[in-house]
């Protein structure tokens, strides 16, 4: 694990220890989104699918927790719930930050009291993981705002299949300067993150991949920063992934790869619940230092009793 010695903390955010060796080829699994709006069930299917698939560790792209609480105590609840079912799976599990888990001061309080530090890197193999902090100034959402938010989710908790009807609604509360707020991604780094990010690229000149694991999709927000950490990236092959907006993309150009993860859980942003938009999660193998993917689309994936004999199709002599 590399870890910037700026952060005074004994906390960490990963779950479990890398295996000793991962010299060789690997697999490792990244999930999306599992929140906003979380369909109950869901995760919790990945998480189950994960431990029989024993993956060498998982990545999550954020947005672990419905978030965006006023006061500490519910945020600490919902962190509780969460980590008890990531630590259960015995997997190696390394989170970034997400905007629902990090969304004001709240948030980034509890995420360092719990977690501490919001930004680390390892290396496994002939690779290196850097994991960075999308929300190192969180973009702070107005009260009546998150309270339409939190009346939605509720809503939807209590009753997943009218999950379009409330969505529509919440449209409808909002106004045009909101809803247009909400087409916009933005998203900081700062200084700190960038010293840490120059620091491990140079350490690490020698891998043959680098994978970079951040919540919200750099590519598309117009950030002088995300531009500068391309430009930091530029001269080595790399793998970008990202989520926030719960569809999956897969882009790739020169030595570059850019994959904007599907959601585990979070309700699709947009009609369609199939493809892109359905839940999922992504299968990532190490062969000889280059990665190759599967998309693993979780309704696809069924239990052995939903196979029951069909008794009416043949009959004994």
């Amino acid at each position: 694990m590399l870890e910037d010695p700026r952060f005074i903390t004994s906390k960490r955010p990963w779950f479990g220890r890398l295996p000793e060796q991962l010299t060789g080829d690997y697999s490792f699994a990244v999930v999306g989104d599992r929140c906003g709006m979380a369909t109950e069930g869901v995760f919790e299917k990945a998480l189950e699918l994960l431990k029989d698939l024993k993956p060498s560790f998982v990545l999550a792209v954020g947005d672990l927790i419905e978030g965006y609480w006023a006061s500490s105590g519910p945020a600490h609840e919902e962190w509780d719930e969460l980590d008890a079912k990531v630590q259960a799976t015995g997997l190696p599990f390394f989170p970034t930050v997400g905007n629902h888990d990090y969304g004001n001061t709240v948030m980034a309080d509890v995420w360092s009291e719990r977690k501490g530090m919001d930004y680390y890197a390892f290396r496994a193999g002939d690779a290196l993981y850097i994991t960075i902090n999308t929300e190192h100034t969180p973009d702070e959402l107005p009260e009546a705002f998150v309270d339409v938010i939190k009346t939605v989710t509720e809503q939807i908790k209590r009753d997943p299949a009218g999950a379009k009807t409330y969505l529509k609604a919440f449209g409808e509360a909002l106004t045009p300067e909101q809803l247009q707020g909400m087409s916009q991604i933005k998203m900081t780094i700062g200084e700190e993150q960038f010293a840490f990010i120059e620091d491990v690229l140079k350490e690490h000149h020698d891998v043959s991949w680098t994978f970079i694991n951040m919540h919200k999709p750099g590519w598309k927000t117009g950030s002088e920063e995300f531009c500068r950490l391309e430009q930091m990236l530029a001269d080595r092959p790399y793998t970008i992934f990202a989520g926030h907006l719960h569809e999956m993309e897969y882009t790739r150009e020169g030595n570059r790869e850019l994959i904007q993860l599907g959601r585990t859980g979070g309700l699709p942003h947009g009609e369609e619940e199939v493809g892109a938009n359905a839940n999922l999660l992504l299968w990532v193998t190490m062969r000889a230092g280059v990665p190759t993917y599967r998309v693993v689309h979780l309704d696809s994936v069924q239990d052995i009793a939903g196979y029951p004999p069909n008794t009416a199709k043949h009959t004994k002599e």
